[in-house]
């Protein structure tokens, strides 16, 4: 099986150490998808101020090593964390350095539901990474990294159990289409009732995507009706 990969896939597969270099294959530049550099909170992924204020209040007294009750005030601004100490100044706390920011991550890769939304959310999540190399706690983002390869061996597995049945479903939309084109060639309501035995024939090949069929119903009924008015 052959993977391929754009340019942002490379670089996120690259990242997070899950490339097989004897599958791949790069697309040529002009498929590339474009990505912007973007981490969780202005890629609209997460709005800290969702996240409910005793948990933001629970965690910074950890991270600060102090009592709870030492907080006397805290705010939650739209990129880090203001908080007032009781008799002492404020200051301010970036949401990454919280445990927090790392259970948001995860939520967001297991929201994904298709490549392409994971490959944004790998892209954001390595903008987020350079936040904590800077900070000297690079295995703080091994949790995304397992995550984000397993989610992408699910999806894949899902497309490839998948693969057959959109084939059908394909087959279908082929198999309508070619009929349309028969259908409006016909002229008269004779040649239309002497195709209907065929295309109830070849219906029964496509009994189970419902759609298809009776979209066919419908095409049938409604070329009798226009041939029948016709003729009147």
């Amino acid at each position: 099986m052959v993977t391929f990969l754009d340019a942002p896939r490379l670089s996120i597969a690259i990242k997070w150490g899950v490339l097989d270099f004897g599958m791949l294959y790069i697309y040529p530049k002009q498929e590339c998808f474009t990505f912007m550099s973007q981490n969780l909170i202005t890629a609209g992924v997460i709005d800290p101020r969702q996240i409910p204020l005793d948990q933001i209040r629970q965690q910074v007294a950890t991270f600060l090593k102090i009592p709870v009750k030492q907080i006397e005030h805290i705010e939650c601004w739209k990129h880090q964390i203001w908080v007032k100490l009781v008799e002492s100044r404020a200051k301010f706390i970036s949401y990454r350095s919280l445990p927090l920011w790392i259970d948001q991550g995860l939520t967001s890769i297991l929201r994904c539901t298709n490549r392409p939304e994971l490959d944004r959310i790998g892209e954001i999540l390595r903008t987020e990474r350079d936040w904590y190399d800077e900070n000297e706690m690079p295995q703080a983002v091994q949790p995304w990294r397992d995550a984000w390869a397993k989610q992408a061996q699910q999806l894949r597995e899902e497309d490839e159990r998948l693969q057959p049945f959109r084939a059908h479903q394909q087959a279908g939309v082929e198999w309508y289409a070619a009929w349309e084109r028969i259908l409006r060639c016909c002229q008269d309501c004779a040649g239309l009732k002497h195709l209907a035995p065929e295309i109830q024939r070849q219906s029964q090949e496509f009994i189970d995507l419902p759609d298809v069929t009776e979209a066919m119903q419908r095409l049938w009924s409604d070329r009798w009706k226009e041939l029948s008015e016709a003729i009147a």
